[in-house]
């Protein structure tokens, strides 16, 4: 059965994919380079953006500035090496729990064969692949499950992989219903090499990799958990510390650190909005890159 396009997501969308030309929507790349599979891009849908710049700026030091050519309302997210993402304010729909969702784009070498891609596989294209001047092409799906991401080939290349400074995007974990079927659905759509592991606390989890980085994981949705999505993470070098902030700021803790989940080196927060977003000390600092 089709399932309804969410209200936030189409409002937000369609202003990007209307925008008139613009300079600075896209990932700071390097021109020729790319690294299909790698998370480049991330968006913010917020009914409160002024709620949401003091917050993540308080939080994790993130600057906001509008995009040229933009559509009104759109600004892009800088962290400390540069641009993460961008955010849009938006509508709460009737009936909705929260008023922020986080949007995370995957860099693929071509959007319109990962839409036929999705289409073949049983999932649903939202916004159909559009090219934007500064962006380069785009498109945002919902996979099997009902997990909504899009993709996107940088007009001007990935960014290297490079490694990851604090309070920049880490790392990205799917939250799946089936995690070893989603893992077989984007091994199709990216290129990923999809292996199972298991964590040191016994958990079953699946790792996408490309060309030997790992990019991303998938790993069982929680009890309790609305639906299938993916959740990006920032690195901290203080977990304990990120959360004072956080709750500071007018945040939630939504998942504390535990000593069973990376020696408490990992939580997830919700802004004052309910967008939820995870944080990671990883203490060797070696992998994944960005």
């Amino acid at each position: 059965m089709k399932r309804s396009i969410p209200l936030w997501i189409a409002a937000v969308l369609v202003s990007l994919a209307t925008s008139a030309a613009a300079s600075d929507l896209g990932p700071d790349g390097i021109a020729g380079e790319r690294h299909p599979g790698k998370f480049v891009w991330f968006d913010l849908a917020t009914e409160d953006p002024a709620a949401a710049r003091a917050f993540y700026a308080a939080v994790f030091g993130w600057r906001f500035h509008p995009a040229d050519g933009a559509p009104a309302g759109y600004e892009i997210i800088e962290g400390r090496a540069g641009k993460i993402g961008g955010m849009f304010k938006r509508v709460r729909p009737q009936g909705a729990s929260v008023g922020a969702r986080w949007i995370s784009l995957i860099s693929v070498a071509d959007a319109a064969r990962a839409a036929d891609f999705v289409k073949r596989n049983g999932g649903e294209v939202i916004v159909p692949p559009a090219t934007i001047a500064g962006r380069g092409t785009h498109a945002v799906f919902r996979d099997t499950q009902g997990a909504v991401f899009g993709v996107i080939a940088a007009s001007g290349g990935d960014p290297a992989d490079d490694p990851v400074l604090d309070g920049e995007i880490f790392w990205v974990d799917l939250f799946a219903r089936a995690p070893e079927t989603a893992a077989q659905f984007y091994a199709g759509l990216a290129g990923y090499e999809a292996t199972q592991a298991t964590t040191e606390s016994g958990r079953k989890r699946w790792l996408l990799a490309t060309g030997e980085v790992a990019r991303a994981g998938i790993v069982p949705m929680p009890p309790g958990k609305n639906g299938p999505g993916w959740m990006p993470y920032v690195l901290v070098s203080d977990v304990a510390e990120t959360l004072r902030r956080a709750v500071a700021a007018g945040g939630k803790v939504v998942v504390a650190p535990r000593a069973d989940l990376l020696d408490r080196n990992i939580a997830v927060i919700a802004d004052p909005l309910g967008g939820t977003i995870g944080i990671v000390n990883w203490v060797t600092r070696v992998e994944p890159l960005r």
